[in-house]
């Protein structure tokens, strides 16, 4: 019967430990790791050409694995793979109904890309047990590790407790680790360049001095698509001639570019870039075409905002879907579309209301002072973005809490296509912790943001070196045949604070809300050493508010061990009052957010705030 094919593997595997001497081999290579044919053939007393045949037949069945290695001369390697064959009758069941057990986990990690996630022992072992080390010795260093683990451990903290464990039990792993070192020299990633450069950038990031969020090969963490440059140049090479083909534009751009944008993506201004396609469309089709484009998106299974602005965009005044050169005509401009952008934004809103995305988050950018409640009633994971305040200049992009990107270097053209490729979170309340003085942290403050815009400066360097190597940002054009999609001086890197609360606390004895002042000096403290980075093109360093509640607890975590403080939990961000958030806002030119309650939006609508998440 069909249901009973899955069981072909393991009766190939249970074939393949036939005999005493197939079951030996398999059992040396566990107690001891990786063994040439020649090893086995001398440990075991059996003929080469034995020895050649049975590994053949094991890995065949999937039970070892092999690979060519230089020692003085070209052998082969073999090493077990790590299998289970469970034939009890809740195993036989499991693989019948084509399940597996699942592992039990205790305990949360933060992996190199800085997302918090599950600790998978089983993934965790595989990189060592590729490299020959001994199951046995895996076991050991696990059962160590596990014992000193906690809930927001970094990868790179439990790899260096599995290191210790191991080098306490036998000196014969360091071949094994001398392999894992060789591989990661040929690798181009941020935590091998700051191994090179800048080690104590690592070791401060394992003490919890600061937290370098995303250490593997360079990508981008958050990224703003253009959909102007779509609807000009196309991403398929195919002109865009109404909004289904430019929906499918949009979803083909997110699939093309999710190669290098591992983090979020957003698309800016929706209503306003179709209006010019939606001209004399009845609402109905509207309605119909803009819901197929958000199941679309939604079922890509990748977090994406889209922001839509209610009233008039200062942008829209000289911003054209087509024009270039010269002073755009009043009748070309973006502002001549107003009716279709607020028929489109009706739209919008009413099929966010009907209907319930589960990638897809909203965010309502505020132009006019009218604004009306009613508008996002009933909307749920919805975000509102105020853009009255003078210090948001022409126009900013929001990627929810976790990004912004402004127009003041740029312009217009500075809040799309755009995207964050590197975030450090500096840990605070330590340096509130460690200071005797006010002036004293400062000093150290300014000593901590200097180290960490050196590190940020070189990974620039590899950051924009790499996507020109690997990556081809390139995408079909109508215009000029092809068109940078990601052009390397608009990446922005990022400086984050959290536990800002804590800190003024730490520092003078009181709450944020009775000490206003001490929190806007340190935010004014941090952008004025950020100033000379955060225009210039090639390398933008921006403040920003770090909402990561699992980093905030790993600081305190560290620091209640190391120091002595009455504080039960850090607050994530800049934690304090609501009220006194909203006011900070400004001060956070990189990225910020406040969680606010729907029955306290009246006051907040008070404050000069940037962005809101109603809850």
């Amino acid at each position: 019967m069909e249901k009973y094919k899955v069981l072909s593997e393991v009766a190939d595997k249970l074939k393949a430990l036939d005999n005493e001497v197939k079951l030996k081999i398999l059992a040396l290579l566990v107690e001891e790791g990786a063994k040439s044919i020649t090893d086995i053939s001398k440990d075991l007393n059996i003929n080469f050409s034995t020895a050649h045949k049975y590994l053949e037949q094991l890995e065949k069945a999937k039970l070892v694995t092999s690979k060519q290695v230089a020692d003085n001369r070209l052998k082969r390697l073999f090493y077990v793979k790590d299998f289970g064959v469970d034939l009890s009758p809740a195993g036989i069941a499991n693989l019948l109904a084509g399940t597996k057990k699942k592992e039990k986990t205790s305990f949360k990690v933060i992996n190199e890309h800085g997302e918090v996630v599950n600790f998978d022992e089983k993934l965790f072992a595989q990189k060592y047990l590729k490299r020959g080390l001994p199951r046995g010795l895996i076991s050991y260093a696990l059962s160590c590790i596990l014992e000193q683990s906690y809930d927001g451990i970094t990868l790179i903290e439990l790899r260096e407790l599995f290191q210790k464990a191991l080098e306490n039990r036998a000196e014969s792993i360091n071949d094994v680790l001398d392999q894992l070192d060789e591989a990661q020299r040929h690798k181009r990633t941020f935590q091998h360049l700051l191994a090179v450069v800048h080690p104590e950038a690592l070791e401060q990031h394992a003490r919890g001095d600061i937290f370098i969020k995303h250490l593997r090969r360079p990508t981008l963490l958050n990224f703003v698509h253009d959909m102007r440059g779509i609807y000009l140049h196309s991403v398929t090479g195919k002109k865009v001639e109404n909004i289904k083909e430019f929906s499918n534009q949009l979803t083909a751009a997110i699939k093309k570019s999710s190669s290098f944008v591992k983090g979020v993506h957003a698309f800016d201004s929706l209503n306003f870039m179709i209006a010019p396609l939606v001209k004399n469309m009845p609402a109905r089709d509207l309605n119909s075409n803009l819901k197929a484009l958000f199941t679309s998106l939604d079922k890509l299974n990748i977090p994406i905002f889209i922001s839509v602005d209610a009233g008039s965009p200062k942008y829209t005044k000289f911003m054209s879907p087509t024009y270039f050169a010269g002073k755009t005509p009043a009748s070309q401009a973006y502002s001549h579309y107003q009716e279709e952008a607020n028929l489109a934004l009706s739209e919008i809103l009413k099929i966010f209301k009907e209907n319930k995305f589960e990638n897809i988050s909203l965010i309502y950018k505020i132009w006019n002072k009218k604004f009306n409640e009613k508008d996002v009633s009933g909307l749920k994971n919805i975000y509102l973005a105020n853009m009255l305040p003078d210090w948001q200049a022409l126009n900013a992009s929001y990627v929810g809490e976790f990004s912004r990107f402004d127009g003041v270097w740029k312009k217009w053209l500075g809040t799309v296509r755009c995207g964050e490729i590197q975030d450090i979170v500096l840990n605070l309340p330590r340096l509130a912790l460690k200071a005797k003085t006010e002036n004293e942290f400062f000093k150290e403050l300014k000593i901590l943001m200097q180290q960490a815009i050196g590190y940020v400066h070189n990974l620039s360097e590899l950051a924009i070196g790499e996507f020109l190597r690997k990556y081809d940002t390139h995408f079909k054009s109508v215009q000029r045949g092809y068109w940078n999609y990601v052009p390397s001086d608009d990446f922005k890197y990022s400086i984050s604070v959290t536990g800002l609360n804590d800190t003024v606390k730490i520092l003078s004895g009181k709450p944020i809300e009775k000490n206003e002042k001490l929190a806007k000096k340190i935010l004014k403290f941090c952008n004025d050493v950020l100033q000379p980075n955060s225009k210039r093109p090639l390398f933008r360093v921006l403040l920003k508010e770090d909402t990561t509640k699992v980093i905030a607890n790993r600081f305190h975590f560290l620091d209640s061990k190391n120091y002595k403080t009455n504080i039960k939990e850090y607050s994530p961000g800049i934690g304090g009052d609501l009220q006194i958030q909203l006011g900070l806002h400004e001060l956070l030119p990189g990225g910020h957010c406040s969680f606010v309650p729907r029955k306290e939006l009246k006051s907040a609508l008070k404050k000069n705030f940037g962005l809101i998440k109603l809850i």
